[in-house]
């Protein structure tokens, strides 16, 4: 037996979806419950994790719970409470990426059928298939927004396969080049791996893709100049994507750190910019100043990657590159004009809402590597509601040696650091893997990361060692 639970931002949207999906139940074959909305009567749309824990078990007599989402923190929301659950009960659930109207209307019939949880799943899965087959479109099934059978059929197109040897894989800057070779072909092109595809257009598409080292990637291609595209992919397969094989990004060209860095710390938060939605909201307005800030935001991120080619090198240089190429995607502009449409709201909240749900993508990716480019997304975000509110926030200037201690940080900062004066970075949360640990590593800055509370401890002008070797902080006496 599957019982299912529906999680949705609005308690309204939930209901309703409830009220479907109970149309569709025969027998008591299958139990609904719903986790819908806030209990706060001025801002009620958002998720609980305490809600979708009450309702899982609330329905956890059944041998699997199946629990459908809505977007962006509905999923993170459900994660949490899995972790609130009793054990016993958290491993009956599986969490579904099914669209929630559709896919909750196909699991109800299956589940009180008495299907199996993989069997209600799949129809869960596969809900769309019928609208878009009676609209002549396509039909893929989503996962993770990467479809799985192909938008155009394969004796219309030639093909090229690869194997791709890049120590990490196709992530920002490799996927960087992928895009920017292939944009000026006039062609029409798929990106597979393992019969998931994407168009190679797209730098975030790409990366949920999640091609790892040794993985093989086909280019399907076809159009005026498909033959042209597919030898320029092969070619740039073989350069392995303008990256080096012989090491890692950090290795050769990061300065030589000493076991152990000192300094005064300075404890740093970035300038959060304040969002308010006011009553009522001037579309074209608002979408004017959203491209505003992104044209300005891009032209930052040409500026940083002229920094870091002057001061460092071309590797560095590709991740501002590839930042550039990632927000130089007009989709997501055009999701935070849809946003703004629907609620309406002005476009520092739309802006936040569209990048929030990709930086949540890259969190829920089970490559670590991969999972680390969250931070990019983040950083973005941060320059662009800066612009868009007129913040013109400047780094501190330190001129005795200093430890650097935060929650996290943003590449970009890093960038504009003065490794003579910064000694050292000190994280609660961080990764090792981020692009801003590969900075640091480059420029010859000491990095520490995961060292949770016993940061917030930290004061700004006290002395403290960082032991790169142990992974500690060492405080003075």
């Amino acid at each position: 037996m599957v019982n299912l639970v529906i999680v949705s931002h609005s308690a309204l949207l939930g209901e309703g979806v409830g009220q479907l999906a109970r149309q569709m139940l025969i027998g008591d074959g299958c139990k609904l419950a719903i986790a819908a909305g806030i209990d706060d009567p001025q801002n009620p749309i958002g998720t609980d994790p305490l809600k979708v824990m009450e309702a899982i078990e609330s329905v956890a007599d059944a041998d699997h719970i199946l629990v459908m989402m809505d977007m962006g923190s509905a999923l993170l929301s459900a994660e949490t409470a899995l972790d609130l659950l009793d054990p016993a009960i958290a491993a009956k659930v599986r969490l579904c990426a099914a669209p929630l109207v559709e896919g909750t209307l196909a699991a109800t019939v299956s589940a009180a059928m008495g299907a199996g949880i993989d069997k209600v799943i799949n129809d869960a899965m596969s809900a769309l298939d019928a609208k878009r087959e009676q609209l002549g479109l396509p039909s893929p099934t989503q996962t993770g927004g990467v479809a799985t059978k192909p938008a155009f059929q394969d004796n219309d197109a030639h093909s090229i396969s690869v194997v791709v040897k890049n120590p990490n894989g196709l992530h920002v800057r490799p996927a960087s080049r992928l895009v920017s070779t292939l944009s000026g072909f006039r062609a029409d092109m798929l990106l597979e791996k393992n019969g998931k595809c994407v168009t190679p257009d797209s730098l975030n598409q790409i990366a949920l893709l999640q091609v790892r080292c040794n993985d093989t990637l086909r280019l399907i291609a076809k159009g005026e100049q498909a033959d042209e595209a597919l030898a320029a992919f092969k070619q740039l397969a073989a350069e392995n994507f303008g990256e080096s094989v012989e090491e890692t990004p950090a290795s050769s060209t990061a300065r030589q750190l000493p076991a152990r860095v000192s300094g005064v710390v300075f404890c740093y938060s970035p300038a959060a910019p304040d969002v308010a939605n006011p009553t009522t909201v001037n579309l074209p307005e608002e979408q004017q100043r959203l491209q505003t800030a992104i044209r300005q935001t891009l032209d930052d991120l040409n500026a940083l990657t002229t920094l870091a080619e002057d001061k460092y090198s071309a590797d560095l240089a590709a991740i501002f590159s590839g930042h550039h190429t990632l927000l130089d995607d007009p989709e997501l502009y055009e999701m935070a004009c849809e946003v703004m449409r629907d609620k309406p709201c002005r476009a520092e909240t739309a802006w936040r809402s569209v990048l929030d749900d990709l930086r949540d993508q890259y969190r829920q990716l089970d490559d670590a590597y991969l999972q680390a480019r969250y931070i990019d997304i983040d950083d973005i975000l941060h320059r662009t509601l800066r612009h868009l509110s007129g913040i013109n926030a400047r780094l501190p200037v330190f001129t005795r040696p200093t430890i650097v201690a935060a929650e996290n940080i943003f590449p970009s900062t890093v960038l504009q650091f003065d490794p003579q004066t910064v000694k050292g970075i000190c994280l609660s949360a961080g990764s090792n893997e981020s692009h801003s640990a590969i900075i640091a590593r480059e420029m010859g800055i000491g990095w520490l990361c995961q060292q949770g509370e016993a940061v917030y401890a930290l004061s700004t002008g006290e002395s403290i060692t960082l032991d790169l070797a142990a992974q500690r902080i060492l405080f003075s006496d």
